[in-house]
């Protein structure tokens, strides 16, 4: 019992010293950190319908087929964009400084349809649909990939930096 409290002494002494992320993100940094949130979460669900579509056979008009026309998910993400921009734009309209939740929200929606439109990359790039041909697979993926871990990489530097010298500057408990 005398360890846990050590431990919730220990961690309570973190937070006063300000040791967790909330206090290392600014305004533009945390809308950042949602949007890449937002990005990952989006793309690992798009890739898992999208996916799971393929492997069931349905081919390269899977999907949403309106009329014969296959509605790729490229065009959810940019009617998404131009909903969130325009947002955006009301958002400062409206209050003098509005909350910071509708900021994450938008931010977290930006995210997911940037993520839609990325993973269609291949197809505004070679303009046809070459989404599971190795040559659409390798773009949108190479992308994706370096796109996350380099969001990631830029957005935790500030917390992860904290961490590191707090550690360094805590001395061993050798007990």
């Amino acid at each position: 019992m005398a360890e846990l409290g050590k431990v919730e002494g220990e961690i309570a002494g973190e937070l006063e010293r300000g040791l967790h992320l909330h206090h290392h993100l600014g305004p533009r940094r945390e809308r950042a950190m949602f949007a890449t949130l937002g990005f990952t979460a989006g793309l690992a669900v798009t890739r898992g319908i999208t996916t799971a579509l393929h492997k069931h056979g349905a081919g390269q008009n899977g999907g949403l087929v309106v009329g014969g026309v296959h509605i790729h998910h490229f065009v959810f993400g940019m009617a998404g964009l131009l909903i969130v921009g325009y947002a955006w734009l009301l958002l400062f309209g409206l209050q003098e400084q509005p909350k910071r939740r509708w900021f994450r929200l938008t931010a977290l929606a930006y995210g997911v349809f940037a993520a839609l439109i990325l993973d269609e990359f291949a197809l505004w790039l070679n303009l046809r649909d070459v989404y599971w041909e190795r040559q659409g697979r390798e773009s949108v993926e190479a992308l994706c990939i370096f796109g996350g871990l380099l969001l990631w990489a830029v957005l935790i530097a500030p917390f992860a930096q904290a961490v590191w010298r707090h550690l360094r500057a805590r001395p061993l408990d050798r007990n």
